[in-house]
């Protein structure tokens, strides 16, 4: 029987749904936890971990969710294939040097991110969406409790603690960027325009005091963004609808801000999570905003659950599905409150695009679907 290592570096809450698509594949899968922190002793500790688990047996190959640059050069070492499917974009590495491994196989759910490693010349990186596994009658469940709701965290970001330190222009200097880039969706230029100011970011490392690559600052100013724009449609739509937000925690000045919305506690992803969106008749998805090509895992979990979805625009939902009759994206955050609006007032038209989206998501995004593709890119089938 083929026979696979799941190596769980991080807590991932789709584990459980990749793991039961290797088993309708005949798959013996082996599901070992190395949870161990960032440092660089924890990273050494883990490859000494990995490399006695592949002593220990003989598997077709490794696979983790996320790249992790430790386990590529473990399973290197240990003539092993490594596939790996990344939920993050961008992925956070620091450098290139192991993604070119010949026994990689990094499946990238954003299709941006993965035509910028196919520029780069690597022939290890393919294209694969991400997935969902709710049920796929589930859209005939029709009683509500919310008009409107967002599952998710608001985002909490560096940028405030930054700024403290700079002085007037560059202050200016970032702001400017974060307002240009707040005004459009479907595209994310902060990276670029960092990479390309290198005496600005000398200047704004020095009076921080910290050597922040233009990667790490463009995620901190999209972190800022993002949770300017959960902050602004959940004040407004909660002051003109029936708002529920399900979030770890809200800091007393964002509840004052939203003081007529909803707060519930955190939901489990199984059992809880897909009720609440069928349950609520507008589901919000402020997708993180460098997240501009590819489809968020809250996306296609709302549809295949059954909940509408009224999202941020990213080029990839826009291609597989039909805004308007699947889903509904919008571009602003005016634009998004218009929207809710018009759906809230009818039901009709609102009901039709919910099933319709279920329907496309649970016949084309499903698990069983995307390791298929796996398998038969790195001829295991």
């Amino acid at each position: 029987m083929k026979k696979i290592l799941i190596c769980n570096i991080y807590k991932m809450y789709t584990t459980t749904s990749i793991v039961k698509a290797f088993k309708k594949f005949g798959f013996m899968v082996k599901e070992n936890n190395y949870y161990i922190g960032n440092e660089i002793s924890n990273e050494e500790k883990l490859e000494r971990m990995l490399l006695s688990d592949l002593k220990s047996d003989n598997y077709d190959f490794v696979f983790t969710i996320n790249y992790s640059p430790i386990v590529s050069k473990t399973c290197y070492k240990s003539n092993c294939k490594y596939v790996s499917w990344t939920y993050d974009t961008p992925m956070n590495l620091f450098s290139m040097e192991t993604l070119d491994n010949p026994n990689n196989y990094v499946f990238i759910f954003d299709n941006a991110e993965y035509q910028k490693y196919k520029r780069e010349g690597l022939d290890t990186v393919y294209y694969l969406p991400l997935a969902t596994g709710f049920a796929s009658d589930s859209y005939k469940i029709i009683t509500y409790d919310y008009e409107v709701s967002f599952l998710g965290n608001l985002y909490r970001s560096t940028y405030p603690y930054l700024k403290e330190k700079l002085n007037e222009y560059h202050k200016g200097f970032l702001d400017g960027i974060i307002t240009s880039q707040r005004n459009i969706y479907g595209s994310y230029f902060i990276l670029d325009v960092l990479k390309a100011q290198e005496s600005e970011i000398k200047d704004i490392n020095r009076m921080i005091g910290i050597d922040l690559l233009p990667e790490q600052l463009s995620y901190s100013l999209a972190a800022y963004i993002t949770y300017l724009d959960r902050l602004s449609i959940l004040s407004i739509m909660s002051r003109q609808f029936n708002t529920a937000l399900v979030t770890d925690s809200l800091e007393k000045e964002e509840i004052k801000l939203m003081s007529k919305l909803t707060v519930l506690p955190k939901k489990d992803y199984y059992n809880e999570m897909p009720e609440f969106f069928r349950k609520t008749k507008i589901n919000l998805n402020p997708q993180f905003r460098a997240v501009w090509s590819a489809i968020p895992q809250r996306a296609l979990d709302i549809m295949s659950s059954g909940g509408f979805l009224l999202s941020g625009y990213t080029e990839e939902l826009a291609y597989y599905f039909e805004n308007g009759k699947e889903l509904i994206l919008y571009d602003s955050i005016e634009d998004a409150v218009e929207k809710a609006y018009y759906y809230l007032k009818n039901d009709e038209i609102r009901e039709e695009i919910k099933k319709a989206g279920c329907r496309k998501t649970n016949k084309y995004f499903t698990y069983e679907n995307r390791i298929k593709e796996i398998l038969q890119v790195i001829d295991i089938v």
